[in-house]
């Protein structure tokens, strides 16, 4: 039927459309081109600005056909990423319990991006921090948007909820180091006038009616313990106490009691930092959560004035236990290492210990000088002075985290400071000194000069006083003049000098020993004790010759000069027979050989099978004590009966056999051998 026949047809064929004048034809059309434009574009009918410009592009012939949006593409390829919004809140990270930590989890990489944190105010941030007004239950939302203005929206519920429990069970049990948040504190009013707390060694009492606040200074260590409403400790290696409002004592800690208090507030934070170590256990409200090894960064806080409360805490080793706040356990990858900072001389060996949370599986240090490293704890060596700062970049699959410590490493030129020792510093001639340098600073040369006391500083003057300079670091010096010798050292390296002068250090004293030459035997029942820098000198005439100091066994050579020095005053035994030394104990002897000392301390055991050229300055005396004593010199009886003398004998030697012999006890000493010089002071009671 021919569609004039329709009547429907045929009436709308009759309707006339106004005539549109040809002047506004053009902008009319226009017009709803870019309508229908942005109506597609809204309801996403058409593709966006990015896409539609390709619309206009000149047709390819060569290749496949490609349809809309790749529909006729190969499975193989992935289709476009849909945005998807999604969102984390943790509330309780920061030290303001309102405050919450807002996260941005969406897919897709929106570029922009609108929240409602539900109390009327709002941020584009992509990763907020909100401090909350007050306690409230609030449902924030997250508007995403792509570029092309498509947009999702995701919603966090009861961000903050008072429903929950004020305050939470909590026992945090680990074999890592805790830290005791700096600004924490506790403060109460004292009602007791046994109340008082340690610092830096000095008790301070707490008087009854005193305001009283302990608060951390920094980040520090040490142990709180809190039970029914009384503080039996509160140890921190670096806190401010406050009496009445002013600061009364600043440093460390060593404890406090108070048995009773009120008006009591405490505010403290306790975190156990990502570290490798093993968590034994964590319990909330009595259930286990957690346990075994893992790098978790936890956070116990307790904000709270309920004297009832009690509270266990423990630093080294982190141990928490009481009530909480809040807590957080944060898994994450967060690099760290130690030291945090050094100091010291060039060339400085630092050795680095990587102690990042997340367990990373690569590293980068940056040593600050220029260098680096990809070991998990690398040493690295600093040669030249300097402020080094050093940075450690860890992964762990797509996790990156970056600790960067400026002034970590503080280089500063190596002064040298000059100082020796030596062995034996009095003795006769010809007296072997060994001269040990014990500079600082690591020096290269040394200037050892050695003076006569009686030309006394004219040394810088007259070179005629100087008695002998060496060059070496550790001279073996043999004096062969009688005299007290002045002693300096000159040490050197690249950066300076240091000196160091020792007055009157060595004495030498004429030589030979003095003979002994009067026979002596005293029997008493006093005690006697050989004097401190007795000395003894003789040469191995024969082998065998060995001796035993502190458990050692060596043998000595034929030919050697064994010098005994007594390092104090001491009790011991002594047997020579035809000058063979059989017994020589005593438990504080230096024995030097040839000048060198070799050992110093208990003489076990010792055999010397022929000497001769024996030396003697022993000194051996006796204290005033009513005691029965016999003394005779030369056959002549000096003392038979009780007495309180004071008995000294001089330069204690061999007798005309070559023999000398005493056994020294607790309450009697006997003695038979020879001396050049006896003294005796007596002393009545």
């Amino acid at each position: 039927m021919p569609f004039r026949d329709v009547p429907f047809l045929r009436n709308i064929t009759k309707i006339k459309i106004p005539r549109i004048r040809k002047k506004i034809r053009i902008p009319l059309i226009i017009g709803m081109v870019i309508l229908f434009i942005a109506l597609g574009m809204y309801f996403h009918l058409v593709p966006g600005p990015g896409s539609l410009v390709h619309l206009f592009d000149p047709k390819v012939t060569a290749g496949p056909v490609q349809s809309v949006a790749d529909a006729g593409a190969s499975l193989n390829t992935p289709l476009a990423t849909p945005l998807i919004a999604d969102c984390l809140a943790s509330p309780g990270l920061w030290s303001d319990p309102l405050s919450v930590q807002f996260f941005d989890m969406s897919r897709s990489d929106p570029t922009a991006w609108l929240w409602d944190f539900g109390d009327n105010t709002t941020s584009i941030v992509q990763h907020p921090v909100h401090e909350y007004s007050r306690q409230g239950i609030y449902n924030a939302t997250l508007t995403v948007t792509w570029g092309d203005g498509a947009s999702r929206t995701t919603t966090a519920y009861d961000v903050l909820d008072t429903r929950k429990d004020a305050e939470t069970s909590v026992l945090v049990d680990t074999i890592r180091d805790g830290i005791i948040s700096k600004g924490s504190f506790l403060s109460f009013v004292s009602t007791d006038n046994n109340s008082s707390v340690t610092v830096n060694g000095i008790r301070t009492p707490l008087p009854a009616g005193s305001i009283v606040k302990i608060r951390a200074d920094s980040d520090t260590t040490g142990t709180i313990t809190l039970r029914h409403g009384n503080i039996l400790s509160c140890s921190l290696t670096d806190a401010t106490l406050f009496m009445n409002g002013t600061q009364a004592a600043m440093g460390s800690f060593g404890d406090c009691e108070v048995p009773a208090l009120r008006n009591y507030h405490a505010n403290l934070s306790f975190a156990i930092e990502p570290t490798t170590g093993e968590v034994r256990q964590i319990l909330i409200n009595g259930s286990k959560i957690l346990a075994g090894p893992e790098n978790s960064y936890i956070v116990v806080t307790e904000d709270t004035t309920d004297i009832g409360n009690d509270l266990t805490l423990v630093a080294l080793p982190g141990y928490y236990e009481g009530s909480a706040t809040r807590y957080t356990i944060s898994p994450a990858l967060i690099a760290g290492f130690i030291p945090p900072s050094a100091e010291g001389n060039a060339p400085l060996n630092i050795s680095f210990m990587d102690r990042s949370a997340g367990s990373p599986d690569t590293w980068s240090w940056d040593f600050g000088d220029g260098t680096g490293s990809q070991e998990q704890n690398p040493a690295h060596l600093y040669a030249s002075p300097g402020t080094y700062a050093v940075t450690l970049t860890v992964k762990n699959g797509d996790q990156t985290d970056r600790a960067v410590k400026e002034d970590a490493v503080i280089v500063t030129p190596p002064r040298v400071v000059a100082n020796f020792s030596a062995q034996p510093l009095e003795g006769v001639v010809p007296l072997a000194v060994r001269f040990t340098d014990q500079s600082t600073g690591s020096p290269t040369a040394w200037n050892w000069t050695f003076q006569e006391t009686s030309y006394n500083l004219s040394f810088y003057t007259n070179g005629t006083t100087v008695y002998d300079t060496i060059t070496d670091q550790n001279p073996l010096e043999t004096f062969t003049d009688p005299g007290t010798y002045n002693v300096w050292l000159t040490a050197n390296n690249i950066y300076g000098s240091s000196d160091v002068f020792k007055p009157q250090y060595i004495t030498v004293t004429p030589s030979p020993y003095n003979d002994s030459t009067d026979d002596i035997v005293v029997k008493t029942a006093k005690p006697g004790y050989l004097e401190q820098d007795s000395s003894a000198q003789f040469v191995v005439r024969n082998t065998p010759a060995t001796i035993t100091i502190n458990g050692t066994y060596r043998e000595l050579p034929k030919g050697a000069i064994v010098r005994f020095v007594a390092g104090s005053d001491q009790q011991g035994d002594i047997t020579i027979d035809s000058n063979r030394i059989l017994k020589f104990a005593f438990p504080d002897i230096a024995v030097y050989v040839n000048g060198d000392l070799i050992d110093q301390g208990t003489i076990g055991s010792i055999y010397i099978s022929s000497m001769e050229q024996f030396q003697t300055n022993l000194t051996y005396y006796f204290q005033p004590k009513s005691a029965q004593t016999y003394e005779a010199i030369k056959g002549q009886q000096y003392l038979s009966d009780l007495d309180n003398a004071w008995i000294r004998i001089y330069n204690l030697g061999l007798n005309e056999q070559g023999s000398l012999s005493l056994i020294s006890g607790t309450n009697s000493t006997y003695i038979d051998g020879a001396d050049n010089q006896t003294v005796q002071d007596w002393i009545l009671q």
